[in-house]
């Protein structure tokens, strides 16, 4: 299940089953206490290096425990963490709902800033006191990443999997970085090639990979097209300087994007759908399109495509990043030219709504309810 078909299935959901929902996840009622919003006054004392337990799957009982922090070895750096962003596979872990890859533990936890603390041997162009963007899986001790180690502060990766902070970023803007802008940036720069004049159909573009995307999209001078879930959203995407925002709920947007075209479509299409809103957006492509392919719902369920389709000279390419710790080379590539566009003013960070890490249960609430615009932010004592 993937970020988009969970938005769906919450959107499905009767009003008895939202509040069942709402109270798996610890909340009350709305029609109840007043206070269900605010954070608990508790203060949580965080061990020196911790991580999250997040309980039974769907139950969302965060607690805090102490986690470890093994030397570094060599070719690897040890980071502590002082923002972390969210991104729904960290929600549908904690609800028990996400894939286990064979062999690679789950960790929610996945984009962070920090503090260079340790380097090992063998590391070059990496110091003590370094600030760094980091994309991770978790933990590595013994050469394996470690499970149970959710959103822990102090962990060891390759040197790969880290660059520099850029400089104009607080640390809480900095955590949003990784997953979205190495989407963004891979789908339409790496895959799609984007050129100035040329078209694009962003979809869900209120989320963090859609927002990566209008900057890639406006640094490359290419024509944007858009879709969100909701009038507050689109809204949100015409103050932005969206033009006729679309619907990403219904295939309409097909139709429109054809008028708003004259009849010719878009180059590329940045797709987030499943199902019919998959395949109208390869009708919507022009002659020699592309169609990038970034939603994982079709694909589990090993979804048929007509070939017919493909002639108009279209390519169909799909995008998964976790792929790059296979190859994390070129996530080192891209993240440092990301890093780059940022430090010369070409682009600019996404809205960020943060929360301290003690209250990483509301903040993976406020997930699950889909309103929020942009990214979700833990910020570290």
């Amino acid at each position: 299940m993937n970020n988009d078909e969970l938005l769906k299935k919450i959107a499905g959901l009767s009003p008895e089953q939202k509040e069942m929902l709402l109270k798996r996840l610890g909340y009350a009622s709305a029609k109840g206490a007043g206070n269900q919003n605010k954070p608990e006054k508790e203060e949580l004392q965080l061990p020196d290096c911790f991580s999250c337990d997040p309980g039974n799957p769907g139950s969302l009982n965060i607690s805090f425990r102490e986690a470890k922090a093994a030397d570094p070895p060599e070719g690897y750096v040890q980071v502590k963490a002082l923002a972390a962003s969210l991104n729904y596979r960290d929600l549908m872990i904690a609800m028990g709902q996400y894939p286990e890859a064979p062999g690679v533990p789950s960790n929610m936890g996945s984009d962070y800033a920090g503090v260079v603390t340790r380097v090992g041997p063998g590391v070059s162009g990496i110091k003590e006191g370094d600030e760094v963007i980091a994309l991770s899986a978790g933990t590595f001790i013994d050469g394996k990443v470690q499970p149970g180690s959710h959103f822990i502060n102090v962990f060891n990766l390759s040197q790969l999997q880290v660059v520099p902070k850029p400089h104009g970023l607080s640390f809480e803007e900095a955590a949003a970085v990784p997953t979205v802008f190495l989407t963004a940036f891979s789908g339409l720069i790496r895959l799609a090639n984007i050129a100035e004049g040329e078209s694009v159909l962003i979809h869900t573009a209120t989320g963090g990979v859609g927002l990566a995307a209008l900057e890639i999209a406006e640094w490359r001078k290419a024509g944007i097209y858009a879709t969100a879930g909701s009038p507050e959203k689109r809204e949100f995407l015409i103050k932005r300087g969206i033009v006729h925002p679309m619907d990403s709920r219904s295939v309409l947007f097909g139709e429109e994007i054809m008028k708003l075209t004259r009849g010719r479509g878009v180059d590329v299409v940045l797709n987030t759908l499943s199902g019919d809103g998959m395949m109208k957006g390869l009708e919507i492509l022009a002659p020699f399109g592309r169609f990038i392919q970034i939603d994982k719902k079709d694909i589990a369920k090993n979804t048929l495509l007509p070939m017919g389709i493909f002639s108009k000279g279209i390519t169909f390419s799909v995008l998964d990043i976790s792929l790059y710790l296979v190859q994390p080379r070129r996530l080192k590539e891209q993240l440092t030219e990301i890093a780059g566009l940022f430090n010369s003013g070409l682009f600019k960070p996404i809205p960020c709504v943060t929360y301290p890490v003690r209250q990483l249960k509301e903040a993976l609430t406020a997930m699950s309810r889909s309103k929020h615009i942009g990214k979700l932010v833990l910020t570290y004592p």
